[in-house]
Order: structure tokens, then sequence, then C-alpha cells
């Protein structure tokens, strides 16, 4: 609220995001996806000045809960960079998850692989949101 009354352009900084938890689902100690809910919540809210959301999440664990709620909408761009791999939690997050129907290509998954450092975050960084 306190940027609509103002610039009109904000950032949120979740810690915890929740991006495990989904739509009937608390995982990965989330019990609430807060960065979904913010995004919907501006959204629903300001509907004249916020039309799209992106959400970039970059953990080393996919956020699931998140690509779960944006799967189908057009109008949220969610962009997660994390480790992934053969019994890593939570086990998706493989970059053929684009999404589906509206929502197609909405959804950008970059799996990096274990053990990744910041030169690989800050390419996935230039690469995919520049």
């Amino acid at each position: 609220d306190e940027c609509m009354a103002g610039t009109r352009r904000g950032l949120g900084l979740c810690r915890p995001p929740g991006h495990h938890a989904g739509r009937a689902s608390s995982n990965g100690f989330c019990l609430v996806n807060n960065v979904a809910i913010a995004a919907a919540y501006a959204r629903s809210r300001y509907p004249e000045l916020v039309q799209r959301v992106l959400v970039f999440d970059w953990d080393v664990h996919h956020g699931q809960g998140t690509q779960e709620l944006f799967w189908s909408d057009p109008n949220t761009l969610v962009v997660s960079v994390h480790c992934y791999g053969q019994g890593f939690y939570p086990g998706s997050g493989a970059a053929s998850e684009v999404g589906e129907g509206a929502g197609l290509g909405f959804n950008v998954n970059v799996p990096l692989p274990e053990g990744y450092g910041d030169a690989c975050v800050w390419a996935a960084c230039t690469e995919v949101l520049l």
C-alpha cells in the first residue's frame, strides 16, 4: 500500500518467502506463501495499477508452491533459480516446467547443478531477467 501512494513501483524482499506452500499444502517449513499473497493482494487491491507481477525466487530449493499457485496465470511471471538434481528437495523445477493454458511460458525455471556459486546465479539473472 505504501509504494502505491508514492512511486508506484515496489520490491518485496520476503523472508520467509513461503515458496513451498501451495494452495492446499504446507511443505518445507512453509505454512503460508507470503510472496503469492502479496502478489495477489497487489493485483486485486490495485487492478488498474498492478496488472502484472514478477516473482523472482532465488534459493537453493525450487519454490514448487509458488509455481503451483501461478501455473496458469499469464499476469504473473515466476522465475525460479535453484539447485536441481536427483534426490534434491523438492524434486521439481526442471526447465521444461513452463506453465500451462493461459500461463504457458510464464513459469521459468533455471535449474543449476549442485555446488553452483554466485557466478551461476549472476549469469542466470543477466541471461534470463535482463
